[in-house]
């Protein structure tokens, strides 16, 4: 049998492979040189003879003389890890229970069986090595978060939505985003029955329902417009993991709603007791991206946000190194904190938590010089190799907008670079020409995902990048598509606004400011222009190409 700890073979274990055990002792002792004398030899062939436990009986003092000498001679007290064959149960030996270990006898083992076993036995080598080692796992947050907090319901996600109550089409919402149910006409029925049933939800039934649209990126604003009323007045009564789900899906669909993100962060703060640390670590970050504007709730979060991080294991911790948050919400003390302990942590962490930590030494160096002074030489050091070794990363595919604009500007004669990583930072296009003050100029191209859902005020990450350009001497221009869409496709009127975009020069360090919001209804119309502009730039572009194709057959 195998054992872990079994350094010593007992009379029971012996007693049940008795039919062998006797003359594996007998082997033993002869070897050893103990079953020399006539008498012994006598003893020995018939102990063949006997049954399995009288031959056991005299096997096993004729081989004692043996194992006390072997025991005797091994410095930590077992057998020694060479010697006769089949002698050894310790460490290293070749047939016995092997110490701390595990194992059989291998003569009782068959060929498949020893390749199973040994199959096996590296397969939790490796399992322990990759856990203990590294401490990874192969799966995303969310995916963790399925398999943590899945509803057991069994539900059928086709069934008829009119037929469906508050429970039933809770679980059919998050079955189908844990499955990646990327069907419109089916979020758009769950959609209505929802706002059907919006006061039947439970706190915690809403939780599960915000998660599944998070999960899912379902962009419908008439939905969210209809729910948020429901979630503030049950916001009170929210756990950890609605709390967490509400402010994750805002972030995920980048919803603006002022009042939600005060209340949510007021609501942490009265129930921080009874908040999960990895929870906390995503309610702080999507408060910084959703733009948190109260200094007094910012101070209050970095209050108690140290003894709270405490609590987090380091798989966990590492989703709290986050520029945003750095930015935005953490004092000094608390960005020391984070830097400081992700350099212990670090080797749990995957690429995209070491660029994020990579930003985030920069983000700290460019915006608070009193916390990157107040860093440990060893820290400093840390984030500095950071900075100088690869990261993989993937690189940002350009947008249809992206293409127009770099296709103008090739027209205008300006040298540039599309798409390129520059440091922890993301460029879109940069221009080769220096300026007077050899500065470089880059542009921006700002689609409608830099900005919250339906409006034209700009998501925080984006206004945080741009400080952080122009603080490192970056001349930063900025192409929004509400002023593209304005200009109409293959008109004249797209090169004159580029160039009137580059003349100058723009101060170093310069906020990006919003302009005054528009009524979502202005926007929406917009948005239809900005769309059938690019799709007119694509027909006129498959036109250009077939005009100049070349048709062999004719030549």
């Amino acid at each position: 049998r195998s054992s872990s700890r079994f350094t010593r073979p007992s009379f029971s274990a012996a007693a049940s492979m008795a039919s062998s055990v006797p003359q594996l002792l007998l082997r033993q002792a002869r070897h050893a040189g103990h079953l020399t004398s006539p008498s012994a030899l006598c003893s020995a062939s018939a102990a063949r003879s006997l049954r399995p436990l009288e031959a056991l009986a005299v096997a096993r003092p004729l081989a004692l003389p043996w194992l006390q000498a072997s025991l005797l001679a091994s410095p930590n007290g077992l057998a020694p890890s060479k010697g006769p064959l089949g002698a050894s149960w310790g460490p290293g030996g070749g047939g016995g229970v092997r110490h701390r270990r595990g194992g059989i006898f291998r003569a009782y083992v068959r060929p498949p069986e020893r390749q199973a076993l040994r199959a096996v036995r590296d397969e939790a080598r490796l399992k322990r090595h990759g856990i203990s080692r590294y401490n990874k796992r192969w799966r995303s947050w969310a995916q963790n978060r399925v398999r943590q907090y899945q509803l057991p319901l069994p539900v059928t996600l086709t069934s008829d939505t009119s037929l469906m109550d508050a429970t039933y089409i809770t679980s059919c919402v998050q079955k189908a985003a844990a499955l990646r149910k990327h069907d419109v006409g089916l979020w758009r029925g769950y959609s209505q029955r929802i706002l059907e049933l919006k006061n039947e939800f439970l706190p915690e039934q809403l939780g599960y329902v915000l998660w599944g649209y998070g999960k899912s990126s379902f962009l419908d604003g008439s939905f969210y417009r209809d729910i948020m009323p429901t979630v503030k007045k049950q916001l009170p009564d929210f756990q950890s993991h609605a709390l967490m789900s509400l402010l994750w899906t805002m972030k995920r669909v980048k919803w603006q709603d002022k009042d939600v993100v005060k209340l949510s962060a007021q609501h942490t703060l009265q129930s921080m007791d009874s908040l999960r640390p990895p929870d906390f670590v995503k309610i702080a970050n999507c408060l910084a991206s959703l733009g948190l504007k109260d200094s007094s709730l910012r101070a209050s979060l970095s209050r108690v946000a140290i003894s709270k991080l405490d609590q987090c294991t380091a798989q966990q911790f590492r989703d709290a190194v986050n520029p945003v948050a750095i930015g935005f919400l953490w004092t000094d003390e608390v960005v020391v904190y984070l830097l400081e302990r992700f350099r212990r942590i670090f080797i749990t962490a995957r690429p995209i938590h070491l660029m994020k930590a990579y930003e985030c030494a920069v983000v700290t160096r460019v915006q608070r010089p009193e916390a990157w002074r107040s860093l440990s030489r060893e820290a400093k050091q840390f984030y500095v190799r950071l900075s100088q070794r690869h990261i993989s990363a993937s690189n940002k595919e350009p947008t249809p907008m992206h293409w127009d604009v770099s296709r103008h500007l090739a027209d205008l004669g300006e040298a540039h670079r599309n798409a390129f990583r520059w440091g922890p930072f993301e460029i879109d296009i940069g221009l080769e020409e220096l300026e007077e003050d050899e500065r470089r100029r880059c542009l921006m191209v700002d689609t409608p995902s830099a900005f919250f859902y339906g409006t034209d005020q700009y998501f925080p990450p984006r206004l945080l990048q741009h400080q952080l350009l122009t603080n490192l001497g970056w001349d930063v221009r900025r192409v929004r598509w509400d002023d593209w869409a304005k200009l109409e496709a293959g008109s004249d009127e797209k090169r004159p606004y580029l160039q009137k975009l580059l003349e100058g020069s723009k101060p170093v360090g310069a906020d990006l400011q919003d302009r005054p919001p528009k009524s979502p209804a202005d926007v929406q119309k917009s948005l239809q222009n900005f769309r059938a502009m690019l799709r007119m730039t694509e027909e006129q572009e498959k036109a250009a190409k077939s005009a100049t194709k070349i048709d062999l057959f004719e030549i």
